[in-house]
């Protein structure tokens, strides 16, 4: 009696979660399906307003991190309950866990992780965008990396203080003057920054066309009603960031191209260009080219919390000799495992923008990445131990040298089969690969010969 009563109790606590289940998977595709068709009416409502173009495409793709992607149009072996909203297993190593623009099944898709859908639909938005984008243009998208000194950061912040101050005089509703005053600084400490590191100029401009745009049409064509507040909130995150190399763009964008949207001005062009915020702001409100006195820059500094910032950033200068020493003796000083890329058009990086290090100008620390092969023709895949990917602790070195891209990591601690074992990182090899240990205590991963 007691054994059939236990079994009645584990049956119905059973039948319970597996109704919770079902339940929270129903409320899953739902929120999914809600999310694209909300963003889709905002997009056809702008109708190409915006950009001139229209910006929905039924290509986009939501990933859930139980590896099933869902769409609105019906893919390869996918299903559908409704009518409205496919889903599937995605194949393994077929697509990348990051919100981008990348192939699937012979197509470019948007794709957009399933937690990034409560935003008001401007992460679909953005790169809904970019897909758009690349329609038209390719841009660079590589770290800047002089955005990492010490004299950089702090014009940089500056730039960000004018910023927004510019969006708090808009909220407050104070005089059109003030708001081009706070303006007027930004880009005097943004052309005071890019005149001393000129030879970035191009590649900085191109980072910002691409995310920067992508980020102010998320912004502008979102159901958010406080898009100002919202930008300042983006321009507060980018700040706190450890590394400015590569979220710059994020509150750039949004923040100049609202201000010019208050002021009025037709600053879109057409998406086949490359937009420069200092000359936009020179042809179409100073109407004349932009000349920085030094006590011009002063007078601005001081308008900004040039002292609490130059502060901080010192302070900052020192730790990051600490960090710079520390991964040069780690992956590059001590013996290593390096890999070349052999197939880079089809190998998936996810990483923590906000978590790298540049190290000799050009080599970039990365202290949370995944890299996945998507071809078969790479070493594998590898990822960071989620925990103790931060910067200070482990990383993992990327650099290209004649054309090709390499992976530097710290010697392994466990070598089992085709996985390759680190506290701070794992590597899953392909059946072809395999470790070389050379004579100076460094290991390379290489294809098997087959002589």
């Amino acid at each position: 009696m007691k054994k059939n009563l236990l079994l009645i109790i584990f049956g119905t606590i059973l039948q319970f979660a597996t109704a919770q289940n079902t339940e929270k998977a129903l409320k899953n595709r739902q929120n999914i399906q809600t999310s694209l068709l909300e963003a889709k009416a905002l997009l056809e409502k702008d109708n190409g307003k915006l950009w001139g173009k229209p910006i929905w495409n039924d290509s986009i793709i939501v990933i859930d991190f139980d590896n099933s992607i869902y769409s609105l149009i019906k893919l390869q072996n996918s299903k559908t309950d409704n009518g409205i909203l496919y889903s599937k297993i995605m194949e393994p190593n077929s697509l990348v866990f990051v919100n981008t623009t990348q192939k699937y099944e012979g197509k470019e898709y948007a794709t957009v992780l399933n937690n990034y859908l409560d935003d008001k639909s401007a992460t679909i938005i953005h790169e809904l965008f970019h897909l758009l984008q690349m329609k038209s243009r390719k841009f660079n998208g590589n770290p800047i990396e002089y955005l990492d000194e010490t004299n950089a950061r702090i014009l940089l912040r500056l730039e960000y203080q004018s910023l927004k101050n510019a969006l708090k005089a808009i909220i407050e509703k104070r005089k059109t003057d003030e708001v081009k005053n706070h303006l007027k600084d930004a880009v005097i400490f943004r052309k005071e920054r890019q005149q001393l590191y000129s030879k970035y100029l191009n590649d900085e401009l191109e980072i910002e066309t691409l995310e920067g745009l992508a980020n102010y049409t998320g912004f502008v064509l979102s159901s958010n009603d406080n898009k100002y507040e919202k930008t300042i909130e983006e321009i507060n995150q980018r700040e706190e960031a450890k590394t400015y190399t590569r979220p710059f763009p994020y509150a750039t964008g949004p923040a100049y191209g609202l201000v010019f949207d208050y002021l009025n001005i037709s600053w879109r062009n057409g998406l086949d260009k490359t937009y420069n915020f200092t000359d936009i702001y020179e042809v179409m409100v100073l109407k004349s080219k932009l000349t920085i006195t030094e006590t011009e820059l002063e007078s601005a500094k001081s308008r900004n919390n040039f002292a609490a910032i130059r502060k901080q950033e010192i302070t900052r200068e020192e730790e990051q000799k600490k960090l710079i020493a520390y991964y040069a003796d780690l992956l590059i000083n001590k013996p290593t495992l390096k890999v070349a890329l052999t197939d880079i058009d089809h190998y998936g990086r996810t990483f923590n923008m906000n978590g790298t290090l540049t190290l000799n100008d050009k080599e970039i620390v990365y202290s949370s990445i995944k890299g996945r092969d998507k071809s078969g023709k790479n070493f594998g895949n590898f990822t960071t131990i989620e925990g103790k990917n931060q910067l200070g602790k482990a990383g993992i070195l990327s650099y290209e040298k004649n054309g090709q891209t390499y992976f530097v990591f710290p010697i392994p601690s466990k070598i089992e089969g085709k996985k390759i074992i680190s506290e701070f990182y794992e590597i899953e090899l392909n059946a072809d690969w395999e470790i070389v240990k050379q004579n100076d205590g460094n290991m390379e991963i290489a294809k098997i010969s087959k002589s």
